[in-house]
């Protein structure tokens, strides 16, 4: 519980959260920077459901990840 409160203190963010945002981020570069298909990202990211990250993804930045590649 210690460790928690520290790093949330230090980040603003629960550690479960905070690796959900750095998962997010090098999906978003991976998204605008390859031709990678989103269930590869999803992989690539830590995910293996790619229908999961894809509604992680819409939660956090609100758009899917398709529409977010494509600029919309």
């Amino acid at each position: 519980y210690y460790f928690i409160h520290l790093f949330k203190q230090y980040t603003g963010l629960s550690p479960y959260a905070y690796k959900i945002k750095i998962r997010i981020e090098k999906a978003k570069e991976l998204l605008l920077n390859t031709t990678l298909n989103i269930g590869e990202i999803a992989t690539a990211v830590g995910y293996d459901n790619p229908l999961y990250f894809s509604k992680l993804f819409k939660k956090y930045i609100g758009q899917s990840p398709l529409d977010f590649r494509k600029g919309m």
